[in-house]
C-alpha cells in the first residue's frame, strides 16, 4: 500500500472512531483500516437479536491495608467556595451555576466563570446508610458531611423551566436507585459495546453501582453498524431495542463512527484532504439527525427514560501507536478534535433527560494507545476508563476499594459541578 494510500486510511481510522466490528488480520494494521474500508456495510448480522453475557466484575474486591495505600492526594482535594469542605475530607461538593449564555456542553467543558451566577439547587446523596440533602450557600458551592469509604450516588432535582447544560443530571436512573428499584439499562450502538477486553464498559457500570443497586444490564450492540441501522422501523431498533424499552431506566448510545467509514468508502482515495474533512463534517450532522429520529422513537415509547450518549475518545491522542502517529503528520494533531468538538456542539438541547458522557473531554490529554485492545478498541484500562465516565457522569461516587481492580480509581465523583439554564430560557 502506498503512503498515500495509508494517508486515507489513516483518515478513515480517524473518523470511525473505534466502531468497526473488530475483526482484524494477522494485527496488520492497515489491513484492519482497508477491510474496514471495503466491508464495513456488510459485517453484521442484524437477524440474530441473542447477545451473550460478559464475563461477571466481582461486586467488590478484598480490602486490606495494602489494598489501596492512599485514597487522597498529599494536599488533599481542591475545594472552593462558601460551602467547601476540608481538602483532606472525602465529601462530595461542588457548585451550582446559571450558566447564563448556555455555553456548556458537558461537565468537561467551560465551567462556573464571571458570566455566570450562583444558584441553589436541591441535592440529596444516597449512599449506605440512606439519603442526606447536601448544604448548600448563596455562592452556590454546596457539601456533603463527612463520608466514609463506599458507593454513593448525587441526585439532582433540577427546577421546572430549566435545564442542565452540563449534560449530568439524570432523573428516572437516580429515582429508581432512591426507590430501591433494579434499574434496567440497556446499551445499543457499535463495537466500542462488545468489542475488546471484557467485561465490556456496560458490565463495569453495573458493577460500580451494585451496592446501590442490582442493575439490570441488557447490552444488544452490534460491532460495525452505523446510525441508519438503529433508526426506527430498522430490524436492529425493532428487534433488539424496541423489547427492552417499555421498563427501561437508562439507555446508553455508541453509535455515528462507521457512518464516516462509509463515506471514504464512496468518495474512495481523496484528493483533497481538507474537502475529504469537510465532508466527514457533513455526515456528523447527519448522524446527529439520526440520533434524534431514534431518541425521538424511544420517547413515544418511554418518555422520560435517560438517554446517554457516549461521545468518542480521541484517537489521535494514541501517538504511540504508528497509525495513529502517522495521523496527526497527514492531517494534523488537531484535525480529529475539531470532528469531535462539532459533534459534541451538535449534542440536542432540548430534551432534559439527555446525558452527554463526554469521552473526548475525559481522555483530553491522555496517551490513548495505554488504553487500546487493537488499534480501535479498548483494553481493561480503557474499559475501565468509559466505565468509570459514565458512573461519574450519572452521579456516582466512589471512596475506596474499586471493584475494577488496580486500574480503577480510589475515588470518583467528589468534585461536581451542575450548570443549569436560566430560568424560563428555551434552550
Amino acid at each position: 500500500m502506498s503512503i498515500r494510500s495509508l494517508g486515507a486510511a489513516a483518515l478513515i481510522s480517524a473518523f470511525t472512531m473505534g466502531c468497526d466490528d473488530g475483526s482484524t488480520a494477522d494485527n496488520d494494521t492497515l489491513l484492519i483500516f482497508e477491510d474496514a474500508f471495503l466491508e464495513s456495510d456488510t459485517r453484521f448480522n442484524l437477524t440474530d437479536a441473542s447477545v451473550g453475557d460478559p464475563p461477571s466484575v466481582d461486586a467488590e474486591p478484598p480490602a486490606g491495608p495494602d489494598a489501596l495505600p492512599t485514597y487522597l492526594p498529599e494536599d488533599g482535594l481542591p475545594v472552593a467556595g462558601d460551602c467547601a469542605p476540608d481538602p483532606m475530607e472525602w465529601a462530595v461538593h461542588g457548585r451550582m451555576y446559571i450558566d447564563e449564555d448556555n455555553s456548556e456542553l458537558s461537565v468537561h467543558t467551560g465551567g462556573f466563570d464571571e458570566g455566570d451566577r450562583p444558584t441553589e439547587i436541591p441535592l440529596r446523596l444516597l449512599g449506605p446508610d440512606g439519603a442526606e440533602d447536601l448544604d448548600t450557600c448563596s455562592d452556590g458551592s454546596y457539601t456533603s458531611s463527612r463520608l466514609t469509604p463506599g458507593r454513593y450516588l448525587v441526585q439532582i432535582d433540577v427546577p421546572d423551566g430549566q435545564r442542565c447544560t452540563t449534560a449530568n443530571c439524570p432523573g428516572r436512573f437516580a429515582r429508581a436507585i432512591a426507590e430501591g428499584r433494579s434499574p434496567k439499562m440497556v446499551t445499543f450502538g457499535d463495537s466500542i459495546a462488545v468489542i475488546g477486553e471484557p467485561p465490556m464498559f456496560p458490565e463495569r457500570v453495573r458493577a460500580l453501582f451494585s451496592p446501590l443497586a442490582d442493575i439490570q444490564n441488557v447490552n444488544v450492540a452490534i460491532g460495525g453498524t452505523t446510525s441508519r441501522d438503529w433508526l426506527p422501523e430498522t430490524n436492529a431498533f425493532t428487534s433488539r431495542v424496541l423489547p427492552n424499552l417499555q421498563d427501561a431506566d437508562l439507555i446508553i448510545i455508541t453509535i455515528g463512527g462507521n457512518d464516516i467509514v462509509e463515506y471514504i468508502g464512496r468518495i474512495g482515495i481523496p484528493n483533497d484532504i481538507p474537502a475529504a474533512v469537510e465532508g466527514a463534517k457533513a455526515v456528523v450532522r447527519q448522524v446527529v439527525r439520526n440520533v434524534i429520529q431514534t431518541i425521538d422513537a424511544i420517547r413515544e415509547v418511554n418518555p422520560d427514560v435517560d438517554i446517554a450518549y457516549c461521545l468518542y475518545a480521541n484517537y489521535s491522542q494514541a501517538t504511540g501507536n504508528a497509525i495513529w502517529g502517522l495521523l496527526n503528520g497527514i492531517l494534523g494533531p488537531d484535525t480529529v478534535g475539531e470532528i469531535l468538538e462539532l459533534a459534541r456542539s451538535y449534542f440536542p438541547t432540548d430534551d432534559p433527560h439527555l446525558i452527554l458522557v463526554d469521552m473526548y473531554g475525559a481522555a483530553d490529554g491522555l496517551p490513548l494507545h495505554d488504553y487500546l485492545y487493537d488499534e480501535l478498541h479498548f483494553n481493561d484500562l480503557g474499559q475501565t476508563l468509559y466505565a468509570e465516565e459514565v458512573f461519574e457522569t450519572l452521579g456516582g461516587v466512589l471512596i475506596g476499594p474499586n471493584p475494577l481492580g488496580e486500574d480503577g480509581a480510589s475515588y470518583l465523583g467528589l468534585r461536581r459541578d451542575y450548570g443549569v439554564s436560566p430560568p424560563d430560557v428555551e434552550p
